[in-house]
């Protein structure tokens, strides 16, 4: 289960092969309580007058750490479902393109091999 918050810092710079649904809904999973404790944590550790610097500074230190790795992984689970990686960018319209993006994350990934490479669903058997 760890596995599934380490895998995608050791694939950051994998923008070509593919991933599956777990792995990525996992990966978010991994990063909500994450940065609600650092959002929490930046909150409390403040003084009251600075709040607004905890506020802003969570999701620069979110984008710092997760930014790339999320990426990666959003390029290859686009991949998977046999869609170019450049899909991504449909998230920076505003208001419809978050809900798009979500919803090409929720497709299922192609059966067997795909021009992304092969399915990670299955495994090899020698």
């Amino acid at each position: 289960m760890l596995d599934s918050l380490i895998d995608p810092f050791r694939r950051i710079t994998d923008f070509r092969t593919r991933s599956r649904r777990r792995d990525y809904w996992l990966f978010i999973a991994w990063q909500v309580p994450i940065v609600l404790g650092a959002l929490l944590l930046g909150i409390n550790l403040m003084p009251r007058e600075d709040s607004a610097a905890a506020l802003l500074g969570a999701p620069l230190l979110y984008v710092a750490i997760f930014g790339l790795p999320t990426l990666a992984l959003q390029v290859r689970r686009l991949h998977d479902a046999d869609k170019s990686g450049w899909w991504w960018l449909v998230s920076l319209i505003p208001y419809l393109g978050v809900g798009w993006l979500i919803y090409l994350m929720c497709l299922p990934g192609t059966w067997g091999d795909n021009r992304f490479g092969s399915d990670p669903r299955q495994t090899w058997q020698g």
